[in-house]
């Protein structure tokens, strides 16, 4: 767990940095997380000219669901990010590329198999998207992202069995974010 002091300590440094210089400021919640099994999530972002944002993202779902014929399922995870959003036309509106650095921890498994994926990932993610202004302080963003990184994972037969069947470290690249964002601007 000494890697989220490391995020900690970075999404601290970026707040600091711009906290003088934040004239736009914006909160946001993908909707489409929590149809991933009800995982929460909070954006926060921070103008820092006309074509610059930076922003700091959390998820987390600690919750263990069960199937309809007792077995378990999960999509645990806890997400730890921070990057940069470039705008083209101006910061909050229109289109947007992104890229960031993230920390995942996750459990995985019981949805399409009973196999069990666990571990820690570390990487870098692009994205893009659009910002559509509903009104002067709320947006709808629409995007997609990808990260890859460096996985270390622990694989078992089941969700709750214990029964390793591998460990391991690899490189890995997925799909990172289908966004469908309520955002605030303040």
């Amino acid at each position: 767990m000494g890697n989220r002091k490391h995020v900690l300590c970075l999404l601290l440094l970026l707040g600091s940095a711009v906290a003088g210089r934040a004239q736009q400021w914006a909160l946001s919640t993908n909707v489409a997380d929590y149809a991933n099994y009800a995982t929460f999530n909070l954006e926060g972002s921070v103008a820092t000219g006309q074509h610059w944002s930076v922003t700091a993202v959390a998820k987390y779902n600690p919750f263990l669901y069960h199937r309809e014929d007792g077995q378990p399922l999960s999509a645990r995870q806890q997400v730890y990010g921070a990057g940069i959003r470039y705008w083209p036309w101006h910061v909050y509106s229109g289109w947007w590329t992104g890229l960031r650095a993230q920390y995942q921890e996750y459990n995985r498994g019981g949805i399409d198999s009973p196999v069990t994926d666990e571990g820690d990932r570390v990487g870098l993610g692009l994205s893009g998207g659009y910002s559509y202004m509903l009104t002067p302080h709320w947006n709808l963003d629409f995007g997609i992202g990808f990260w890859g990184g460096y996985d270390r994972f622990v694989t078992y037969s089941c969700p709750v069995c214990g029964v390793t069947q591998q460990r391991g470290e690899r490189f890995f690249f997925l799909p990172n974010d289908v966004l469908l964002s309520l955002v605030y601007i303040f």
